[in-house]
């Protein structure tokens, strides 16, 4: 029932119950459980790294551009790596 609600929602194709269930039998095996699992928790370890990244990218093409960027940081770091603000004026 859920798989059939998400795809109305999504707006995609109307699945038969027999072809849900053969996806279903298909990927329930323990390999494919481990690789999701392996997957997210590699996901959760690149995420700062790769938004500190993104915001060194665009201080220093700030900082190229002859206007002094400052990091402000907004909010807990553990809510989100998204916690800090470029912040920039152009003299």
């Amino acid at each position: 029932r859920y798989c059939k609600t998400a795809l109305k929602k999504l707006r995609l194709c109307d699945v038969s119950d027999p072809v849900i269930q053969s996806y279903y039998e298909r990927f329930n095996d323990g390999t494919t459980e481990r690789q999701l699992y392996a997957f997210h928790q590699l996901r959760i370890l690149l995420t700062r790294v790769i938004e500190s990244l993104i915001l060194i990218d665009r201080m220093l093409f700030l900082h190229d551009n002859e206007i002094e960027p400052s990091i402000l940081g907004l909010f807990d770091p553990v809510v989100s790596p998204r916690c800090y603000v470029l912040v920039a004026e152009k003299l």
